[in-house]
């Protein structure tokens, strides 16, 4: 699609929002809702890259400020919505990810409660939910502290399995990053109570770099040779000074 065709489409967007169904169909076949947020997505980033190009290539400054009321999100909004109440968790997400473009400052954290809200009461155990968790963890700006705490701590009754270990890992971030060291707590939670989770992995690798390799602490042992052939372990230079010196050929 040209950028001239693609700038011209973006009003009717807006017009067709209304009439939308919340299920499109094919040869009489209702289309899965994550399909659709699929192919909405794709038409939302294939108008807005061609909006941006547009809007680098203006000159004038009353035109610049024309396009910017033609901001995409804009008039993708009401779509992303449409999906969202038939039942696209992600469509919540990307209103989220865009509540800048579509609210003016003030009511940002308004509308990111809400989509948090159904988020969490929806979706703990969607596959995707771990991103939800990792952003919802990060909005020191437009929800406070207690807030998240009171959110999490909740999801964490709720949710059991893969989804409560997504809540856990959650909770250790969080924590950490508020330099609290209970963090750790939650990381040796989710590998007792969930070793063969998918988010045991990424808690057992940095639980690894806080306890055995961040500063203090005390690393784990291991055994070589030198270059002389002689046997050489890290455990046997305790009390000394000891420089470790990684290199290879690659």
């Amino acid at each position: 699609m040209s950028f001239t065709l693609a700038l011209t489409l973006l009003p009717l967007f807006a017009a067709q929002v209304e009439a939308s169904p919340a299920l499109v169909h094919f040869d009489d076949e209702p289309v899965r809702a994550e399909s659709q947020y699929e192919a909405l997505l794709d038409q939302y980033e294939e108008a807005y890259d061609a909006w941006r190009d547009r809007l680098r290539e203006m000159e004038s400054l009353k035109e610049r400020r024309e396009l910017r009321k033609l901001e995409p999100a804009l008039l993708f909004r009401s779509r992303f919505e449409t999906l969202a109440n038939s039942g696209e968790g992600r469509a919540l997400v990307w209103l989220i990810e865009n509540s800048r473009k579509l609210e003016k400052r003030k009511q940002v954290p308004a509308l990111k409660e809400d989509c948090y809200g159904r988020l969490f009461k929806a979706y703990l155990d969607a596959d995707w939910f771990g991103d939800v968790i990792t952003m919802y963890t990060k909005e020191r700006r437009d929800v406070s502290a207690e807030t998240i705490e009171l959110t999490l701590a909740s999801a964490l009754e709720r949710s059991e399995g893969d989804a409560r270990a997504r809540v856990l890992l959650g909770l250790a971030r969080y924590r950490l990053a508020g330099k609290c060291n209970s963090g750790l707590d939650f990381y040796q939670r989710l590998l007792q109570e969930h070793p063969d989770s998918p988010a045991a992995k990424d808690a057992q690798r940095e639980y690894d770099r806080l306890t055995k390799f961040g500063m203090g602490a005390q690393p784990p042992d291991f055994q070589g040779e030198t270059i002389d052939g002689a046997p050489i372990s890290l455990y046997a230079s305790r009390g000394k000074v000891t420089v470790v010196d990684f290199w290879g050929f690659w």
